[in-house]
């Protein structure tokens, strides 16, 4: 590969305890000219020690050494260096050591001996997904939130955010939208996965306005509610909601801070805006985190869910941002698969990211595709007991609880108890 004039080069450290084995890495790597090996460590304490200082882009890291195997070396360096790709190494190509290595954090798992194609292929890849925070957080976009004006409403915003495909997040955000939904409470159910947003098809929605119609009047001292109220789409439930634009083509030529200004003048009119999102850690959805006051994180119960999810919460802890503003949601839950270990014990799995969960939602999938194909969230069903409709409106009430002010308590002593109550059930606790 050849780089072209002032390309950045990929930086690579070596960790091993065997000599040939890093002398053969630093040679076979010698040759791209787009790769640069910055540093090596015979052990996986050096390891921690070169990260820390180098700040590598990438970091092959060998499974089996004396003092600190690779796996401990990867959690270390993981919160150290959260930025960094690390790729793990190993002679054996087990289940076990390929799962204990995602779950420690690593991107990538290669059997040694590595070819050299394999090797230049899998360090390019990670360096394209690795999670940048520090380059994150330097391109986050000024919070474009302007003061409410005098009568406005709540404007709570929650943002439903998964890393995984296929987690069931347009899911959970169209049904806790209209969980939250109440005569005396406007609900705004946005989608913002610009380029293939669901909702209108959750909800057998279409428009011919959609948020591309409203960017336009974002940065305008006033915005215009006439057609907001025009461009906005109201479900056969009373929901409102605003669409993604209908091409990909359209929505690439969207600037998010555009979108930023419209969801920060939008919210004063509505009690809860929920805003669905793409899988990315993308300018738009950091601007979004940042205005939020709840991100909701989707979970489903697989492997590589939980190791997107690690390095999700490492980036949000870069961040800032405190346990209570991300509540975690493990969804398709299936009890059957868990009481026969085909799929880990939630407590195990919380155990891993150190966070508990504020709900678990279960599959069923037959329940959920006949609401996809009526077009209604899955709450509108008449059985209100039944899974997963009470774990939807259970989820709805724990939000808002957590969010909407607390009215006319008998006494201040009542009143503190009953917020710690509901604030330790946000947390799951």
């Amino acid at each position: 590969m050849t780089n072209k004039p002032g390309d950045k080069k990929i930086r690579v450290v070596i960790v091993d305890d065997i000599p040939e084995t890093r002398e053969n890495l630093k040679k076979i790597l010698m040759f791209e000219s787009d790769i640069e090996v910055v540093g090596t460590a015979s052990t996986g304490r050096e390891g921690v020690e070169v990260a820390r200082t180098q700040k590598p882009d990438i970091i092959l890291m060998d499974i089996n050494m004396p003092d600190m195997d690779g796996i401990q070396a990867t959690e270390l360096i993981n919160k150290a260096v959260p930025s960094v790709g690390i790729v793990m190494m190993s002679v054996q190509h087990e289940a076990d050591y390929l799962r204990r290595a995602m779950l420690a954090g690593a991107r990538d798992f290669l059997t040694k001996p590595i070819a050299g194609d394999e090797l230049y292929a899998t360090i390019r890849r990670v360096y394209e997904v690795r999670p940048t925070v520090q380059l994150v957080q330097d391109s986050r976009p000024n919070d474009p939130r302007t003061p409410a004006p005098a009568g406005a409403r709540g404007g709570h915003i929650v943002v439903v955010y998964s890393p995984q495909g296929g987690a069931g997040k347009t899911t959970v955000a169209t049904n806790l939208a209209a969980s939250l939904m109440r005569a005396d409470t406007k609900v705004l159910l946005i989608d913002a996965d610009l380029q293939f947003g669901d909702v209108g098809v959750f909800l057998n929605l279409s428009a011919q306005a959609t948020i591309t119609t409203l960017i336009k009047t974002a940065f305008e001292e006033e915005l215009d509610t006439d057609l907001v109220e025009n461009v906005l789409i109201k479900h056969d439930s009373g929901l409102k909601v605003l669409l993604s634009p209908p091409t990909p083509q359209e929505a690439i030529a969207i600037d998010p801070q555009a979108i930023l200004a419209l969801v920060g003048k939008i919210r004063a009119l509505f009690d809860f805006v929920i805003i669905d999102t793409s899988t990315d850690l993308s300018d738009l959805n950091l601007g979004l985190f940042d205005m939020a006051d709840r991100i909701v994180l989707v979970l489903p119960p697989t492997l590589l869910a939980l190791k997107n999810m690690r390095i999700v919460l490492n980036v949000m802890d870069q961040l800032g941002y405190p346990p209570d503003k991300t509540p975690l949601v493990f969804n398709r839950i299936n009890p059957e698969f868990e009481r026969t270990k085909v799929i880990p014990p939630l407590e195990a799995l919380e155990q891993r990211l150190k966070r508990k969960a504020i709900i678990s939602i279960p599959v069923d999938e037959k329940r959920v595709l006949a609401a996809l194909t009526r077009g209604t969230p899955v709450i509108a069903s008449k059985e209100r007991s039944v899974s997963p409709v009470k774990e939807f409106i259970a989820l709805g009430e724990l939000l808002r609880t957590s969010l909407m002010p607390v009215e006319a308590e008998p006494t201040a002593a009542a009143s503190g108890a009953n917020k710690s109550s509901r604030f330790s059930r946000l947390l799951g606790g």
